[in-house]
């Protein structure tokens, strides 16, 4: 997969290498020269860039990138400026680094949803989210075991939970599955919030947009997220 990340300081530099050694292109943007110059033959590319110059933007390939990562962190304000304008460039998929409770109100009222923040989340753990397609969370256990938080693969949409063979095929254990519901607000209006639907029923059906909870070693996760 190809990923850009946006500031290579300790948190970006990290996460870049991270991503590079996992067998991935990454393209390392920062506008000091210092460091775009030591990282270079360490992260795929590295440019000099101000990440707040549209026309400077608009020469990366964000179209065949599956991620952006926004890793400013030292300026909160250079932050949020950069990730205005990477929104309305469009971008697919989006993480932004928080380092304030109100830089995070601020990017969520720009319709940013998926957050990394540092002090809660190393640069090595967002790494391996990033890794696999359709990972939404993940909780490393030990070198070898792991818990995914992963969408439903399409291949399983409508299926039961038995039908999966999970068990058989891969040797992994489903935790649980979280499901979007609708509930009501206080004055009414509808809300979706995401539901822990327990100890799941072999015959419970799985719908898109559900997420599984799976426990594993790290290469039979794989091999399911992967298979076709």
């Amino acid at each position: 997969m190809k990923f850009i990340v946006f500031g290579l300081g300790h948190f970006g530099s990290a996460l870049a290498e991270k991503l590079v050694k996992l067998g991935h292109e990454v393209i390392g943007v920062d506008n000091k020269a210092a460091l775009v110059n030591r990282f270079k033959g360490v992260i795929t590319h590295t440019i000099e860039m101000d990440a707040t110059n549209r026309a400077a933007m608009d020469v990366l390939p964000f179209k065949d990138t599956d991620a952006v990562i926004m890793g400013i962190g030292e300026n909160e304000g250079i932050n949020v400026m950069a990730t205005a304008l990477l929104k309305d460039l469009g971008i697919k998929r989006l993480i932004c680094r928080v380092t304030s409770p109100l830089q995070k109100t601020i990017l969520e009222a720009m319709n940013v949803s998926e957050f990394s923040e540092p002090e809660a989340e190393s640069a090595e753990r967002l790494a391996y989210k990033l890794d696999l397609k359709g990972v939404t969370e993940v909780f490393r256990v030990s070198d070898k075991y792991q818990i995914l938080e992963v969408l439903v693969p399409r291949r399983c949409v409508d299926l039961r939970v038995q039908e999966l063979e999970l068990r058989t095929d891969y040797d992994l254990q489903l935790v649980t599955i979280l499901r979007m519901q609708v509930t009501k607000k206080v004055f009414g209006s509808p809300k979706e919030e995401l539901r822990v639907l327990g100890v799941v029923d072999p015959d419970t059906v799985l719908h898109q947009g559900d997420i599984m909870l799976l426990f594993g070693k790290n290469t039979n996760l794989e091999k399911f997220i992967e298979d076709k």
